[in-house]
């Protein structure tokens, strides 16, 4: 974070002490230092109120706090020179001084990336390519809520050209409040599916959550719409005057941007990006037709940027994948063990199992899948709806663990499956099933915890 004075991060407040210099910002009490800003906020397992007097302890300059408190040296310790500032939400707050915070740099472009699967990968493929021209900020791992995003907003400095920022939601109106925080020049969906089902009740909820993005992109900017997505194909002009729509599809080369020449391998998949007619062959470290799809999102919103085509090459090629999403690694006796627990839902769970399917024909497929979580009333029909698509695939065996899971296990009638109780039995069903030439899929909601049992496993193996 650059300095800068607490009346200027809170215009709307009244504060004593107005050239308190600020120099970061603080929600955790062991990790304050001298000059930060320490927001008292109340979470699941600890209330930030109940560490405020360590905070100044440790230096805070202010404390941003929201319930009805006494303060004096007794309970807080010296209050000389630090400002104590009540708010009806702290984390309301928090937001608030971050969108007043990024105002300051008018020279930085901003993207907002939100889908139901895909943000974090197209975040990371996007950045990738920015860095090979400039100096770009991103939001680290899933700092992308109402917390984390304003938290990487602080990040950014004078230096900083691009900031790509990730937005993810689990309620209505989400998506409109960080959007707002960030007033991206550029805004990306990568699509609409199941995810948060359970809180926005189906496709036309997600859609309606998730375009609040579009909206808040400032005018004269860029939209870039996944143009092989049902729900957002639709889009266009006269909904967003004033706003340049950016297309990019898999499937049609009507859209602006489009891949020829798909080819997956074991060691990732290249194409050819096509834009304008011109064309450039790329191959990505990063399995799966899905992830394709995640590359155009990326180059889309870098092409709006500008930036040419050969640091979009040189970018997602040197592109590094998030953790669980498809790690891979073999093992001693040529066992393929495959990470993708990071989440799952219904569409995310099919695309990288018909992926597996397609990379290792000759060999035999093992999935270990657990629930897919937040789908709402539908979940069991979800999750029997799996086991149908299963049930119908060349696969060996299909190993299960959650309650929800058992639905994959009743629509499965020509398989050998295995339903677990717990994490322990479901690890002791595996080493049964480590033969030659076995692959196995580990895909799970992230509640789930799956890779637990995936690491369990590859410690056995190696």
């Amino acid at each position: 974070m650059e300095p800068c004075y607490l009346n200027e991060l809170l215009p709307y407040v009244s504060i004593s002490g107005k050239n308190i210099l600020v120099k970061g910002v603080s929600i955790d009490s062991r990790t304050t230092v001298k000059d930060d800003i320490y927001f008292a906020i109340k979470g699941n397992r600890y209330d930030g109120h109940d560490f405020i007097k360590d905070a100044v302890s440790r230096g805070a300059c202010a404390v941003i706090y929201s319930k009805d408190m006494h303060f004096d040296e007794q309970n807080v310790g010296s209050l000389n020179k630090v400002a104590m500032i009540k708010t009806k939400d702290a984390v309301v707050t928090l937001g608030e001084i971050a969108r007043v915070y990024i105002e300051k740099f008018k020279n930085i472009k901003k993207v907002g990336i939100t889908g139901s699967n895909g943000k974090t990968t197209t975040k990371e493929m996007l950045s990738s390519i920015l860095k090979t021209k400039v100096k770009t900020l991103s939001n680290k791992g899933n700092f992308n809520n109402r917390i984390g995003l304003p938290l990487s907003v602080f990040n950014l400095d004078s230096y900083v050209n691009y900031g790509v920022f990730e937005m993810g939601t689990s309620f209505f109106g989400e998506i409109k409040i960080l959007s707002n925080i960030i007033k991206p020049d550029v805004g990306v969906i990568t699509n609409i599916g199941f995810s948060h089902i359970e809180e926005f009740k189906s496709l036309e909820g997600v859609l309606r959550e998730k375009i609040d993005l579009f909206y808040n992109v400032k005018e004269n900017g860029v939209l870039v719409v996944n143009n092989d997505d049902e729900n957002l194909k639709y889009i266009s002009d006269k909904n967003f005057k004033n706003k340049t729509i950016i297309r990019y599809s898999l499937k049609t080369a009507s859209s602006d941007v489009y891949a020829n020449n798909i080819k997956m391998s074991q060691n990732g998949t290249s194409f050819s990006l096509c834009y304008n007619e011109e064309s450039i062959d790329i191959f990505i470290p990063a399995k799966g037709v899905f992830n394709v799809s995640n590359a155009l999102a990326a180059a889309s919103c870098a092409i709006s940027l500008n930036v040419p085509f050969a640091n979009i090459k040189m970018g997602l090629e040197s592109f590094i994948s998030p953790k669980m999403r498809m790690d891979t690694i073999t093992t001693s006796n040529a066992i393929i063990l495959i990470n993708d627990s990071y989440n799952a839902n219904p569409s995310s769970t099919k695309a990288s199992i018909e992926t597996i399917l397609e990379l290792y024909p000759d060999k035999k497929i093992n999935l270990v899948l657990g629930d897919m979580l937040e789908l709402g009333e539908n979940s069991d029909k979800f999750h029997f709806e799996l086991g149908k698509f299963i049930d119908n695939k060349n696969v060996n065996s299909i190993s299960l663990l959650g309650d929800k899971s058992l639905n994959v296990a009743n629509a499965i009638n020509s398989k050998n499956v295995f339903y677990a109780k717990d994490k322990e039995s479901l690890l002791l069903h595996l080493k049964k099933l480590t033969e030659n030439d076995s692959v196995f899929l580990f895909k799970a909601s992230r509640g789930m915890k799956l890779e637990e049992v995936y690491e369990k496993f590859c410690d056995i193996l190696q």
